[in-house]
């Protein structure tokens, strides 16, 4: 059965230790070995892509968001949401080789 592609745009994708703000996420529906989840600039509208009020966290496959990393019921203090993003770039595992990819999706 071919890979169905998932592209969503967010505010912000967290992979790597590394912060991606205004972010297209492109990856295969169910993860995969040799289909890396993509992330990107938003440069512009993209055929497909739906639009998530949130972000997006590339992790290893199988990986659980721990109850610490729960977005703070205050995410739209200032300065809170970059301190969340600056939390889990420091705390998500990266995704080694050659364990597969997962996304996590975070909804505002």
């Amino acid at each position: 059965m071919p890979q169905t592609m998932i592209s969503v745009r967010v505010h912000a994708a967290v992979a790597h230790g590394r912060i991606t703000r205004n972010a297209i996420v492109r990856y295969p529906s169910d993860p995969q070995t040799g289909i890396p989840p993509l992330v990107k600039p938003f440069e512009g509208e993209i055929h497909s892509t739906v639009d998530l009020n949130g972000i997006a966290l590339i992790v290893p496959s199988g990986y659980r968001l721990p109850e610490s990393l729960t977005p703070p019921a205050t995410i739209t203090a200032p300065g809170a949401f970059e301190a969340y993003l600056t939390l889990l770039a420091s705390e998500i595992p990266p995704v080694i080789e050659p364990d597969t990819a997962g996304v996590i999706t975070i909804e505002f």
